[in-house]
């Protein structure tokens, strides 16, 4: 179908922030986080004030789900039935649109944090708040869908269906990971899950025709609303970037959001700073935010449309060798991950290392300027734990904006329940 010229004119303009004047400040909501013991997370604690940008975490479509673990696969099946494959679908319904977070002044037929967004859409109206598709643990039925590009089209026109439905969304976050493979179910390092040469540049296709279908439905949507919608995309480090052709699928984005974070963890026994802002000579493999950074915009990302990301928890690591809290370098490694953390080993969110890991537990508070990049030593029980608090956001989002890039975002906003890292974002970005 030919576009009219209006159509032609209004997607011109769709690929511009909202927020055109402004730098983005973004932060991920966890949907799972509100259940959580120990520091229960609700739209109610995100500090809306300070951010241009909400991105609800995760919606996923019909399809295999094999990753994830049990109860995603039975919300998937239960969802699923009577919908084509590669429908999108609101995966935690109970979290979403069912449980009771208190009543609302807005008029909508359902609870859950949808109502809570709802409600927050209408005291901020120039917030931007986006469903985010896919995830770690919900990434397959990407690279199943994008065998077929009728499967693609299929996915697009459903999952602007779902954001019309609830239209106090304002666009579509992907979380593809990753094209090209590198994520949970299609490992470089298994044999049986490793996509070959061909699969990855069929994937780099399909993505190029996911923006594109996407951006056509979404344009088709902002006729008939009169209002402006977003795409974005998150952005894998390394390999992963350079799997995507950007110079095609650039210009259908309104943001990419770089995940320069998770660089080391305790999924290996390498050990060092896991989001440092700058790489040093005493890098593992040379890594650091900048350079990732560099490498994207080198690939053809538009570096305006390039947020950089900041990390709301740390990583950690136990039976640290022949290391006494110096600055680290490439060649520190470590017995194992930490086999404690929060809520799963080797993990450990911002406010749990302010609450719980300080001098009167042993750790001793350290920082790598050259890096800036805070860590945490404990010489006794020989813990290194790698971490991002305001010291080394005021530095990443300071560098980002004289990078001219397009802003700063973080995973996640439950880390930071005082709203204190997401303040230092803010005022330093703009």
């Amino acid at each position: 179908m030919k576009k009219t010229i209006a159509a032609a004119a209004l997607a011109s303009v769709m690929s511009l922030s909202v927020h055109a004047q402004d730098k983005v400040v973004a932060g991920y909501f966890a949907d799972w986080q509100y259940s959580n013991p120990d520091n229960p997370y609700q739209v109610k604690d995100i500090p809306a004030d300070n951010l241009t940008h909400i991105i609800y975490a995760f919606l996923s479509m019909c399809g295999p789900h094999t990753g994830a673990s049990e109860a995603i696969q039975k919300q998937v099946e239960e969802h699923c039935k009577g919908k084509a494959p590669f429908t999108a679908i609101v995966v935690d319904q109970q979290a979403a649109l069912k449980e009771d977070f208190g009543a609302v002044s807005v008029e909508v037929d359902y609870k859950g944090h949808f109502a809570q967004l709802a409600q927050l859409k209408q005291t901020h109206p120039d917030l931007v708040i986006l469903p985010s598709f896919g995830g770690w643990t919900m990434s397959e039925p990407f690279h199943a869908m994008a065998k077929d590009p009728k499967a693609i089209e299929h996915f697009s026109k459903t999952a602007v269906e779902l954001i019309a439905k609830y239209d106090f969304f304002d666009g579509i976050d992907l979380d593809w990971e990753y094209p090209g493979g590198g994520g949970l179910t299609t490992s470089p390092w298994n044999p049986a899950t490793k996509l070959s040469d061909e699969q990855k540049a069929s994937e780099r296709e399909a993505f190029n025709h996911l923006v594109k279908a996407l951006r056509g439905e979404l344009d088709k949507l902002a006729i008939k609303t009169k209002r402006e919608y977003e795409l974005s995309t998150a952005v894998g480090v390394g390999a992963k970037a350079q799997q995507i052709d950007w110079k095609t699928a650039s210009p259908y984005l309104t943001n990419m959001f770089a995940m320069t974070y998770d660089f080391l963890g305790g999924w290996g026994q390498q050990t060092g700073h896991t989001t440092n802002l700058h790489a040093t000579e005493r890098s593992w493999w040379g890594m650091g935010a900048d350079v990732f950074i560099n490498q994207m915009i080198e690939q053809g990302i538009p570096s305006e449309k390039l947020v950089i990301g900041a990390a709301f928890y740390g990583r950690g690591w136990q039976g640290t060798q022949a290391y006494n809290g110096e600055l680290p370098n490439g060649e520190l490694v470590s017995d194992s991950g930490a086999q404690f953390g929060t809520g799963e080993n080797g993990y450990f969110m911002f406010w749990d290392l302010v609450n719980n890991y300080g001098a009167k537990q042993g750790y001793q508070y350290k920082y790598d300027e050259q890096a800036q990049a805070p860590y945490l030593w404990n010489p006794e029980k020989k813990v290194f734990i790698s971490f991002e608090d305001q010291r080394s956001i005021k530095a990443k989002a300071k560098w980002a904006k004289e990078s001219k890039l397009g802003g700063i975002f973080t995973w996640e906003l439950s880390g930071d329940p005082s709203g204190t890292l997401v303040e230092v974002m803010n005022k330093e970005i703009q």
